[in-house]
């Protein structure tokens, strides 16, 4: 929820009702946590100070991904006060080196511009991604 209210702060794009949003995340991890989608955590004197999300998409096969199985990572977001200490990077490389475990030909994943750096140091490039919202 915390990520959600930085990237959608009061004065730009309306959130949700942050309660009905937060019980519609519960629901959706419900139906995908440990299934198609995983998350990791990076704790800071115990409390939770950052996170990541992998998720799994089969797609057909072709050259550039022979097997088809990429991923798609997502829900990155370090708590403000534990920035700048390494916590999103090694969670980062957590999730290549499981992609790359797993046999992944491609990774990708949408950038805040406060990520964008972070993402370009690992290899990320821009690619023609492009996007319709359906209302």
């Amino acid at each position: 929820m915390g990520m959600l209210a930085e990237v959608f702060p009061a004065g730009g794009a309306a959130l949700p009702d942050q309660e009905a949003q937060r019980q519609a995340n519960v629901t959706w991890l419900g139906e995908h946590l440990g299934h198609d989608f995983f998350a990791w955590v990076a704790d800071l004197d115990g409390r939770p100070a950052a996170s990541a999300g992998l998720m799994w998409f089969p797609h057909p096969t072709g050259p550039v991904n022979p097997n088809g199985l990429e991923a798609y990572i997502l829900n990155v977001y370090t708590r403000p006060d534990a920035r700048r200490m390494g916590l999103g990077r090694a969670l980062m490389e957590r999730l290549v080196a499981e992609a790359r475990a797993a046999g992944a030909g491609r990774i990708w994943l949408r950038a805040s511009k406060d990520g964008r750096s972070l993402y370009e140091s690992m290899g990320f490039k821009p690619s023609n991604y492009l996007q319709l919202t359906l209302e």
